[in-house]
């Protein structure tokens, strides 16, 4: 974009054990290979006892990184007794895709060496960074780190040793397909937007995303690299550098590129010049302004809140080929195409005349490019409302409890209870174990159709249960305690709901009031595969589908909750336009018992009215994990 420079958000990293054995694997059968090299060689060559002799031995401080993370080399070097004289150290990585540099290092190791005897060094010996758009280890996948001791003139190899290692996305759970996305490497005017966009395809379509660059030798596009990829994702989103020859010509004329999915954002559309004419659209004009407006989405006739200053329209040359998705003023800003030469393999060319991942908020176009990229991957996730009853604890009203749980079984409306095991509020302090009216009330509310998550042990820490926070200290504004903390709070509430029976019917976990730190985050998953809440990163809160990290799945509730009637009409609202999109969406809200029925009785009867099927949320995260302590 245009605008001020932004800085990156990161993304929380959680290992993936399948990884890792893949990684083992790979280290396994290198060894092997070496070893019959070696073995051979020896047969083949005499012993050469004058060459010098060393040991080289690399490790890293990990065998998986996440995107964001610096991965730390450390050697070790050991000469032999002779002498090593003039010699030189060099450290090579290989990248996914037959990509690879060489790096620097200071210190022991750097410059010309001259080792004597017995020379032994051990400690570290450099960082690979790996921040976005700029980090060396940009891309997803095996990487191998090569270190080689040698003599220049010669280049007699004296020892050398290599290590691998992973880079892994955090988002995600068996994809299905392959995204390569492609943008420009100057993250002053790129990032968090390209970041997010990843993210977003990661966490919500089941795909597996490759950034690669415009520019740079290492990290930018070469010819043919769409050819791996199910998708191709041009995000034109920095104005002054357009996109390269090789993948222009490659979008324009690759081999078979129409049995692949591209789609197009932003920036530089008529930097395809003549092939424009076999997508029966072009390019026509670049609009900055600054006005909020409506973008309306031709499926359903709905309008979105369009708030990018920056506009790329489209005129459509020929309708046999091309399809409006959506207009601004009247003018195409969305469309899809087939080829003039294959229209048998349909539309395949998508293009979206904004920056989607700016100007992110409810109501918002983005919902529009969410929805076409739904298409794009050929899903369709049906329109499913979910309700949960917040806040239900051991001095909640047992008559405002079930007088809403019949309601609801009376409609047939499933439903999540948010559960918080433990009361308390001063001197007053129960459990639902102690409570036995209580527990009785939250099992025949289950019976009239629901499920429960944990939300936090005591939903407090200083104050009173349900409007304090657990995890976090809203006077200082910093996380309270660090993962042995959440540990201890997550096992005292399974342990209770253990002991009160309730754990069959337990299905995951919500966070007090949504706030945690990321030490705090990494338990809540080590401990649930489920989360109903928003996910806090890269505006996935606005994304409206259950979205994957590597080893838990979240779903929000962008409809918010009920105060007042105000809210109704809210949310009836903001229902409406995701109802408006054409493959569905996931319309949740919470609401508190003691409202009494009327309020959610308006909102049930309205939400059945647009569309929406009522589910629990079960039926969406697939099978459910939660582990319990040992039996209490």
């Amino acid at each position: 974009m245009r605008g001020t420079a932004m800085p990156a958000p990161q993304g929380s990293f959680i290992p993936n054990a399948l990884l890792i054995l893949g990684l083992s694997q790979r280290i396994v059968k290198r060894a092997r290979v070496v070893l019959v090299v070696g073995l051979l060689a020896g047969l083949a060559l005499p012993l050469a006892a004058q060459v010098p002799l060393c040991v080289l031995e690399l490790w890293t401080d990990s065998s998986v990184y996440s995107l964001g993370q610096t991965v730390s080399v450390f050697a070790r070097l050991q000469v032999g007794e002779e002498p090593i004289t003039g010699a030189r150290f060099k450290v090579e990585t290989r990248a996914p895709g037959d990509r690879a540099f060489t790096v620097s290092t200071s210190g022991e190791l750097s410059g010309e060496l001259n080792l004597q005897p017995n020379f032994r060094w051990e400690g570290f010996l450099l960082n690979l960074p790996s921040r976005t758009g700029q980090g060396l280890l940009a891309l997803t996948g095996f990487y191998t780190i090569i270190g080689t001791l040698f003599d220049p003139p010669s280049g007699q190899v004296y020892c050398e040793d290599r290590k691998e290692f992973a880079i892994q996305s955090p988002w995600g759970q068996k994809p299905t397909t392959k995204t390569l996305l492609v943008s420009s490497q100057r993250t002053e005017f790129t990032e968090p937007f390209v970041s997010k966009l990843a993210a977003w395809l990661e966490a919500a379509y089941k795909t597996r995303v490759q950034t690669v660059y415009q520019e740079g030798l290492y990290l930018g596009y070469r010819k043919g690299d769409y050819k791996d990829y199910d998708v191709i994702v041009y995000y034109g989103i920095d104005y002054q550098q357009p996109p390269p020859l090789d993948f222009l010509d490659d979008i324009a004329n690759g081999e078979e590129i129409t049995k692949k999915r591209v789609v197009w954002i932003g920036y530089h559309l008529d930097r395809l010049g003549e092939a424009q004419k076999n997508l029966g659209f072009q390019f026509a004009e670049q609009v900055s302004d600054p006005r909020e407006t409506r973008l309306v989405y031709t499926y359903s006739n709905t309008d979105y809140i369009m708030r990018h200053t920056e506009r790329s329209f489209v005129e459509i040359t020929d309708r046999n080929l091309a399809r409006v998705h959506a207009t601004v003023g009247g003018r195409p800003i969305i469309v899809s195409s087939k080829h003039r030469t294959s229209p048998e393999n349909g539309e395949y060319f998508y293009f979206v005349g904004f920056h989607p991942t700016a100007y992110v908020m409810t109501a918002g176009a983005h919902l529009v490019f969410l929805d076409i990229l739904n298409e794009v991957y050929g899903i369709n996730r049906g329109k499913i409302a979910l309700v949960r009853l917040e806040d239900i604890h051991p001095r909640s009203s047992i008559s405002a409890l079930l007088s809403v749980t019949d309601y609801l079984k009376s409609e047939k409306v499933p439903f999540t209870l948010s559960l918080i095991p433990f009361y308390v509020d001063g001197a007053d302090r129960t459990s639902i174990t102690q409570e036995s009216a209580f527990r009785t009330a939250v099992k025949q509310a289950l019976l009239n159709g629901g499920e429960l998550v944990v939300h936090g042990a005591s939903h407090q820490f200083d104050g009173k249960t349900a409007e304090d926070w657990e995890f976090w200290d809203e006077k200082t504004d910093k996380p309270i305690g660090g993962a042995e903390y959440a540990e201890q709070r997550v096992k005292l509430a399974l342990t209770e709901i253990q002991k009160a029976g309730l754990a069959p019917h337990t299905i995951g976990w919500e966070t007090p009031h949504y706030k945690a730190s990321e030490a705090h985050y990494a338990v809540f998953e080590k401990y649930f595969g489920f989360l109903f809440e928003p996910h806090r990163q890269f505006e996935l809160a606005f994304v409206p589908y259950v979205i994957e990290t590597t080893s838990s799945v979240y779903i929000g509730t962008p409809l918010g909750f009920v105060q007042n009637d105000v809210d109704i009409s809210r949310i009836t609202l903001e229902a409406e336009k995701l109802a408006g999109l054409k493959y569905g969406a996931i319309a949740a809200f919470f609401y508190h018992p003691f409202l009494g029925v009327d309020r959610l009785r308006a909102l049930v009867t309205t939400l059945k009215k647009q569309g929406w099927q009522f589910q629990l949320a079960s039926r969406l995260i697939g099978p459910i994990r939660v582990q319990f302590p040992e039996k209490p």
